[in-house]
Parts: C-alpha cells; structure tokens; sequence
C-alpha cells in the first residue's frame, strides 16, 4: 500500500472540502445581507388635534422598495371620502404641535423641489369609512430608512388632488389653465387632523 499517496489523496480532499467550506459560508453571509433598503421597518403613530391616537402608518423595506402599510380608526372628519396622506419635511425634527395644526413640521418633503404629486412625501390617499376607519397599502421607490427618520406623517382633512388638472379644462366656462401655486404644493388636500413622527428600528 503506497501510504505517500495515500496521505496525499486525503490532503486534497481535506483542501476541497475546506474550499467548499469557505465558500459556502460566503455564500451564506452575501445572501445574508440585506440589499440597500431591504429588511428595514419604521413606524409612526398618528395622534389627531386633541392627542388621541387614531391609528398607525407603517413601513417596510423589501427588494421592490418600501411597502406602507395605513391603518387609522375614529377619524371624525369627512368619514365616506378620501383623505390625503404625505411626509412632511420636518427638517427641525420637532415633536408634532396640535397648537399650531401641525403647521410646525413643515411642508411636504420635497428634496428635489418638483410640484406636488411628484414630491417625496406624496402618498396614496385613504378613504375612511363611515364609521370613521380606513385601510391601504402602497409600495414606492421614492425612499430609504435613513431618509425617514425624525419626518412627520400628516393625514389631511380633505381628498388629495396630486395636483392632476388636466389642460383641458382650459376650455371651460370660466377657463382653469391648470393647477395653481397652491395646489401645486400641497394638492388643495385641506387641514392637517393627524400627525406622527416617524421612528425608524
């Protein structure tokens, strides 16, 4: 029996199988990592004007973006209509203030500064039920985790236009050329009747 040969056989099979080894555990730790934006959550508690909460806006990172998920009951104002739902700036990462109907946290988060249904913060609007609850879930590239944190979730009193008037009403009697300043920053979506900070985990 040729033992030489022997031990050498054994020491190339023992250098494959650490081969195999090490790159299974890359393997493993590669597809561990989550992908840019992927794995993360963050959540924000929405309270209305007399600090009641009355629901939750939750994200969730996947690898298709970021999924929200609303959920809001007792909403008191214009139950059977939708409301509209936005990331405001908060650039100061202040507490939300009812005192000021939340005009403390700023405007919609706009960092690229185009008109409204283009900003960052836009959202899906949420239509409320009768009694006052509503539901919806939307997925947007739009933003990160790290971009979130410390930004406020407004819910508004009134529907969401996202600023879309088409050019065509420009024939009517009287003409509307198109959306206006106003709506083009804010989308005429009404008063702010909810507010949440968002935290990220």
């Amino acid at each position: 029996m040729d033992t030489g040969r022997s031990r050498r056989r054994v020491r190339r099979w023992s250098a494959i199988g650490a081969g195999a080894a090490l790159a299974g555990s890359l393997v493993a730790l590669t597809t561990a990592l989550p992908a840019e934006g992927h794995g993360w959550r963050a959540k924000a508690t929405l309270r209305d004007t007399s600090g009641a909460r009355i629901g939750t806006v939750r994200f969730e990172g996947d690898r298709h973006g970021t999924e929200v998920k609303v959920t809001v009951d007792g909403v008191s104002v214009g139950p059977d209509t939708f409301h509209g739902l936005h990331i405001h700036a908060n650039d100061g990462k202040a507490a939300c203030d009812a005192s000021t109907g939340f005009m403390n946290v700023g405007g919609h988060w706009n960092p690229t500064e185009k008109d409204h249904g283009l900003h960052r913060g836009d959202l899906p609007s949420v239509l409320i039920q009768a009694d006052g609850s509503g539901r919806a879930e939307s997925v947007t590239g739009r933003f990160r985790p790290g971009a979130l944190a410390g930004r406020a979730v407004i819910l508004h009193a009134g529907p969401d236009n996202l600023a879309n008037i088409p050019n065509r009403y420009a024939a009517g009697d009287p003409p509307v050329a198109g959306p206006d300043a106003d709506t083009k920053k804010t989308g005429d979506s009404g008063g702010r009747v909810a507010c949440g900070i968002i935290v990220v985990d």
